[in-house]
């Protein structure tokens, strides 16, 4: 997963930055772009679903009342942005149903808990736990998933991050 770790306002500058918008587009917006705005930047194919119409395998996904923006251009399968979500379904269509679920609950996780890798990946799990949509298993899953992640400046490695999601799954506890 390929989101930031930094200040919130580092954040938002770095996400409008990568996509392209100008500093002087963030600053007369006075923020970071709405789903409109990336939808509109990005062109091609993407594309707006509203609250409660997103479905992953037969399974409808929220993230509060946060928009979900479809993009089959993204350069990973999901990503964050204060007020939205980017899903790339070209890349989901390869994954397993757990992790495809985990991917959407860690960037929620993001919305809600910030850009904190570890707590994102923790809020995921536990969600997954709680809502019953994943079991033991799927966390392995994921964790065959994330194994051959290295780790950078924003990320623990793939198995640091199994590692601290088996133990936020066992725990079950609120992150």
């Amino acid at each position: 997963m390929q989101v930031l770790r930094t200040t919130i306002t580092g954040f938002i500058f770095a996400l409008a930055l990568g996509l392209g918008f100008s500093l002087s587009q963030v600053q007369a917006n006075e923020g970071p772009p709405t789903a409109e705005e990336y939808v509109s930047h990005v062109g091609g194919d993407a594309k707006i679903v509203q609250y409660g119409q997103f479905v992953l395998d037969g399974k409808r996904q929220v993230c509060g009342r946060r928009p979900i923006v479809l993009d089959n251009n993204l350069d990973d399968y999901g990503a964050a942005y204060p007020g939205f979500l980017i899903m790339n379904p070209k890349l989901l269509a390869r994954v397993s149903t757990p992790v495809k679920h985990w991917i959407f609950a860690h960037e929620c996780g993001h919305q809600f808990r910030g850009p904190d890798e570890e707590t994102a990946d923790c809020f995921a799990v536990q969600r997954g736990r709680r809502y019953g949509w994943l079991s033991p298993s799927g966390v392995e899953e994921i964790c065959e998933f994330i194994k051959p992640a290295k780790a950078d400046m924003m990320h623990l490695s793939g198995s640091q991050r199994c590692q601290a999601m088996r133990k936020c799954y066992g725990e079950g506890k609120v992150h």
